[in-house]
């Protein structure tokens, strides 16, 4: 037993990122709360070398290579809209959270999100103006090394540091060293589709193509995760305390409906901490909202019907989940490509050596370093119905791309030549999941059910941006590289009833789940959270993660829970 005056549960991406700057205050005594340990030691470098992260990070639901002690190995519920098919969805555990189990992807969102997030939670404060000096405030940007990286990737590669203002902070942002040769034949096959080129992800502007930033170190071209960047600097210059290995069972409250702290177990040690300022949850898209509900917050008949006694009653915890499904295009291609390292041991050893001996090489990106962000209901050949067109108009701000588009040089599963190719994330969805519990223990796995393509309008956007994507590889550049015809789902499947099927029975998901605890003003049903994160109905707590995103911005949302947490340390240090 011990007491802090805050207490965090979670030490991933917004948890670290949290405690740190509380901790270097220097005033106020921090404890965070991790399930999980250091990746690196428990993943060995797979988890810090960047094409090690398709490891242990495959959707299917045959979880025996996914290790355990960095994942949570989460199974979703059987997806009505996927043909019942149950989807494993990756979560970090351990210190860095998903941004030590993600693609590394680094964006930022548009300038429309932003305000139509301001609008819908009553504060200015979140307009992209206000919310810019909290990304530049989280992340350190590098140039891309155009000595190490293929002259034929100069077009699509730009310099943002502009937008990075003083540069200095703790997340390496940067490009790797080595541009996929499939990536490079992306720029003419846009610009045949009239998609122009993007200054970058990292100016509230997304509508064309560019290379992508990544969260990885441009030195060692290791990830760069909240445990490699802010972990770091609280425990070489703060008092901060980091438990691992601990599993918080409830959020403690006393009479008065505030929270005093947390119940651990770590290896079947209980013992409580207490909070004197604050309890903040970071636990999560998932477990954010089950320990709330488990501690008493949330749906009252979820609560009831489970004999937890209701001390908030909030029917949205949990609910509202967005997330960006993923469709693939598979192709065969004459370049080499991840298939290549697993079918030639002499070419997989060759990648190995550079990248030990300079940091070089293939295994310095993720193969997916290369997007195209589309609107969709621009595009003429889309043939997108008038009912979801409207829907899409009256929805999300006319600067918000409907689908991205991304060069994949991971290879194609089973393929004995060089796969390739295109996937495809839906970012202006309809569909709904939710979350929720089936018992008072934190140690049951939550009920996800992401409910991905169950709207109408999802499975015509599906459809559409697969279309997109057969001409974006039919395009004269892409041809060239191209061999035969498609992969998957192949030239049979032409009708939309049919790339319907195949999309329903192939879809994935970018693991972006978010806004099962929204934020929103008080008079809003649906919100559990206020503009600064506090927790309605209660005392002295809130909830700061991918959870509390009233909407999914644009793209990859890594970069936009660093600076949610920067805003609310910031506030909750003017409130201290």
């Amino acid at each position: 037993n011990a007491s802090y005056d805050y207490v965090i549960v979670g030490g991933g991406t917004a948890g670290l990122t949290l405690a740190t700057r509380l901790a270097l205050n220097g005033t106020f005594s921090v404890a965070v709360v991790e399930a999980g340990s250091f990746y690196e030691l428990d993943n060995g470098n797979y988890s810090q070398y960047p094409s090690g992260v398709i490891r242990s990070t495959d959707p299917g639901p045959d979880l025996s290579a996914v290790n355990g002690l960095i994942d949570w190995r989460f199974l979703t519920t059987p997806q009505m809209g996927l043909l019942n098919r149950t989807v494993h969805y990756a979560r970090g555990k351990c210190l860095g959270g998903s941004s030590a189990r993600n693609y590394l992807l680094y964006q930022r969102g548009t300038v429309g999100c932003f305000d139509k997030w301001a609008r819908e939670v009553g504060d200015l404060s979140y307009e992209w103006q206000s919310v810019l000096p909290y990304y530049q405030k989280s992340a350190h940007y590098t140039p891309a090394n155009t000595t190490t990286r293929a002259a034929n990737s100069s077009r699509g590669t730009v310099n943002e540091t502009a937008v990075f203002g003083k540069n200095d902070g703790p997340v390496q942002v940067s490009l790797p060293k080595y541009a996929a040769s499939w990536s490079s034949y992306f720029p003419s096959g846009f610009s045949e589709l009239g998609l122009p080129e993007l200054e970058g992800t990292n100016s509230g502007v997304l509508n064309g193509w560019t290379y992508m930033t990544m969260s990885e170190d441009p030195t060692y071209q290791i990830r760069s995760s909240s445990e490699t960047s802010y972990l770091k600097i609280a425990l070489e210059r703060t008092s901060l305390t980091v438990y691992t290995h601990g599993l918080v069972n409830r959020i403690m409250f006393d009479d008065t409906k505030t929270a005093r702290g947390v119940s651990v177990d770590i290896a079947g040690m209980k013992f409580m901490l207490n909070a004197t300022k604050e309890v903040i949850v970071s636990a999560g898209a998932f477990q954010s909202p089950q320990l709330l509900m488990v501690s008493g917050i949330g749906p009252a008949s979820t609560l009831k019907n489970l004999d937890i006694p209701v001390i908030s009653n909030l029917s949205g915890v949990g609910q509202n989940m967005w997330d960006n499904p993923r469709l693939t295009l598979s192709l065969e291609v004459n370049l080499e490509t991840g298939t290549t390292l697993t079918n030639q041991p002499k070419r997989a050893l060759e990648e190995t050596e550079k990248y030990i001996l300079n940091r070089t090489g293939m295994l310095t990106s993720t193969g997916a370093d290369f997007a195209g962000f589309v609107k969709l209901s621009n595009d003429s050949y889309s043939n997108l119905s008038t009912e979801t067109k409207s829907s899409l108009t009256a929805t999300f701000p006319s600067d918000w791309p409907e689908a991205e588009f991304f060069a994949s040089s991971n290879g194609v599963a089973g393929l004995a030549h060089n796969g390739a190719g295109i996937f495809i994330g839906l970012l202006a969805t309809f569909s709904r999941g939710s979350v929720t519990i089936k018992s008072s223990n934190m140690a049951d796995a939550p009920v996800i059910n992401p409910a991905w393509l169950t709207d109408k309008r999802d499975q015509e956007l599906a459809v559409a941006a697969f279309k997109y994507a057969r001409r974006l590889a039919n395009t004269t550049s892409l041809r060239r590289v191209i061999v035969g015809e498609e992969v998957a789902p192949g030239p049979a499947v032409q009708s939309d009833a049919q790339i319907l099927e195949y999309l329903k029975n192939t879809t994935v998901t970018y693991y972006h789940a978010s806004s099962t605890c929204k934020m929103g003003m008080k008079n809003d049903s649906t919100a559990v959270v206020d503009k600064d994160g506090k927790v309605f109905g209660v005392k002295k707590l809130r909830v700061v993660d991918v959870s509390a995103l009233p909407l999914l911005p644009p793209g990859q949302p890594q970069g936009t829970v660093y600076m949610l947490a920067e805003k609310i340390a910031n506030r909750i240090l003017d409130e201290a």
